[in-house]
């Protein structure tokens, strides 16, 4: 019992020691090596973060609460989609690095469009990319146009990168 109250006890004051960490210093300059992601604990289940980029955290966390992954254009009406809005800020203000890291991510509506934002920045690596991804086999609801779908990441993913056509 005390073993365990003392492991808790450590990762809150890390996670505590993690949230002090000075966004106005790139994360490159403060970890000579890669920005890892971080397990911070704040309410009832841990968050992915990365070290340095709030911006990234925002998008991430917002697309990760959605209750699906949509296309460009949703609805009857054609409506453009503030989801894939938020994905083509994390496509284009993601470095190839970073959206690397959000393969692991547990959302898999994350996973799923760092895969689509490597695959656009970089497409010559694109199966690396694919087999660094994460969770392949956990449910991906979809909105394409005003179809609904759901199914497994891997199919979602293998469809869009490597056989569709645009």
């Amino acid at each position: 019992m005390h073993r365990s109250l003392f492991f808790l006890l450590i990762i809150l004051s890390s996670c505590q020691q993690a949230k002090e960490v000075r966004p106005d210093i790139p994360c490159h300059l403060r970890y000579p090596h890669t920005c890892k992601p971080l397990v911070v604990i704040d309410g009832t289940k841990p968050d992915v973060k990365f070290l340095g980029n709030q911006q990234l955290n925002k998008l991430t966390h917002y697309l990760a609460m959605q209750e699906q992954v949509e296309s460009q254009t949703i609805g009857f009406s054609g409506s453009f989609s503030e989801v894939y809005q938020a994905y083509e800020a994390l496509q284009q203000q993601g470095s190839l690095e970073e959206l690397t890291l959000l393969l692991r991510h547990p959302s898999p509506n994350v996973r799923y469009y760092a895969l689509l934002g490597l695959a656009e920045k970089d497409p010559q690596n694109k199966t690396t990319y694919y087999h660094q991804l994460a969770g392949k086999y956990d449910s991906l609801n979809t909105l394409n146009g005003c179809v609904g779908s759901s199914g497994e990441l891997w199919e979602f993913v293998y469809y869009n990168v490597f056989e569709s056509v645009e």
